[in-house]
């Protein structure tokens, strides 16, 4: 089993899971396990037929130690095994998605973690061995600044060298505005592989509208990767949701060795792409949504540009039963973006027992591979077990599309939450 591509977990994550709970006798236990098995039949374009037979397990923990206020640890990983064909090279796998101690100032003054974790602020979405810590300096002013060995980098000097540190200050006004400046950078082997500086913001403004939006400028491109607004207008019981994103893929996606692979490929391409448009919903009562969305799509250099038009309507009952359908028109310059498409789902609860289902169908304009449409469907049951602690659901999926003559998948899963 390999650890997030190869990369082994730190003795000292392994040292504090191992000895945690003999440091600390009082504790709350939040335990969670999510185990999936699918059963897939692929018939692939050339004749080629693939059984495959994958078991998923993900773990998660919560261990928090009621005789200091505010200590916790928490954890979260998965692991797979193929049970019959295999679609990747080994057998096995698995990843530590996180491990880390935090502390939370029962004040909620500042706030330490240490380990394997995400960072999620400003221009920097990552996922690092190290610390992270935030503070309010001054009622209105919060910093937050992290430092460790970044997770996504490729490995192409070995790991010595590779760095991460990145910061945040925010001025807040609470139900007025808050406005933050971020920064970022990844170092590969000592040398500069990212560096990302940034802005956002979220304004309150009269009659309960709402601005919110961010920019980000690439340090070493010297170039603007990133805006992205989009203003809340409520109105009676309607809402207006106009929004606009404008993207340079050679500055907001990194082509260098630290960068992922598809998107430090296409970073070489130097497209730049906008998007705009508004969706509007109503609400006619409380249990009901009906809304439609406009989106135009520009891309400057490989698929020309596109226009979607959908409308959706959404009818709950109570919290968990849910039923809903969408309809709509993509009308592009490329064949594959011309096309009609409609959506209906259900989830329905009967207690103790469950049923989901989903369909969608798309009607090509012209075909594509010979095949002027595709189509999925999906069902599926479950049962609830142990008040709601214990779920478990079976469905079955069928899809056929321009790309897979057909595509038959089972799923057996199963949710328990120790301690519910």
């Amino acid at each position: 089993m390999t650890f997030y591509r190869g990369r082994a977990i730190p003795f000292w994550v392994l040292a504090l899971l191992m000895a945690w709970p003999s440091l600390a006798p009082a504790m709350e236990l939040g335990l969670s396990s999510d185990t999936i098995v699918r059963h897939l039949e692929r018939d692939e374009r050339g004749g080629q037929t693939r059984s495959l037979l994958p078991a998923y397990e993900f773990l998660r923990l919560d261990y928090g130690n009621i005789r200091t206020p505010g200590l916790s640890l928490h954890a979260y990983g998965w692991g797979r095994a193929n049970l019959r064909d295999n679609y990747a090279t080994n057998t096995t796998a698995g990843e530590l998605l996180y491990a880390y101690l935090e502390y939370l100032d029962p004040n909620r003054d500042w706030q330490v973690r240490l380990g394997r974790q995400y960072v999620f602020e400003g221009v920097t979405r990552e996922s690092l061995d190290g610390a992270y810590v935030k503070t309010d300096i001054i009622p209105t002013v919060t910093v937050s600044a992290y430092a460790g060995s970044p997770l996504n980098l490729e490995d192409t000097a070995g790991r010595r060298g590779d760095s991460i540190v990145g910061a945040r200050v925010v001025h807040a006004l609470p139900g007025r505005y808050d406005v933050g400046v971020s920064y970022k950078r990844t170092a590969n082997n000592g040398t500069a592989d990212e560096e990302l500086l940034g802005t956002d913001v979220s304004l309150l403004l009269p009659a309960n509208m709402t601005l919110l939006g961010h920019s980000t400028f690439n340090l070493i491109t010297h170039g603007f990767g990133e805006h992205s607004y989009e203003a809340r207008i409520p109105i009676a019981a309607f809402e207006l949701r106009p929004f606009i994103q404008k993207y340079r893929y050679a500055d907001y996606l990194n082509g260098r060795a630290g960068g992922a692979k598809p998107f430090r490929f296409v970073s070489q391409l130097g497209d730049k792409v906008t998007i705009a448009g508004c969706e509007v919903f109503w609400y006619p009562a409380e249990n009901i949504e009906v809304g439609g969305r406009y989106k135009h799509y520009e891309y400057d250099r490989r698929f020309g540009s596109a226009d979607m038009y959908t409308a959706l309507a959404t009818v709950r009952r109570r919290i968990f039963s849910e039923i809903g359908a969408e309809v709509g028109r993509v009308d592009g310059d490329r064949a594959e973006n011309r096309y009609y498409l409609g959506r209906a789902y259900a989830y329905w609860d009967i207690a103790p027992f469950f049923v989901t289902g989903d369909v969608m169908y798309v009607s090509y304009d012209e075909e594509i591979y010979g095949k002027g449409s595709a189509f999925f469907a999906s069902a599926g049951m479950g049962r609830k077990f142990f008040d709601r602690a214990l779920n478990v659901k079976l469905s079955l999926d069928f899809s056929r599309d321009p790309y897979f003559d057909k595509d038959y998948r089972g799923t057996l899963a199963a949710s328990y939450q120790f301690g519910k």
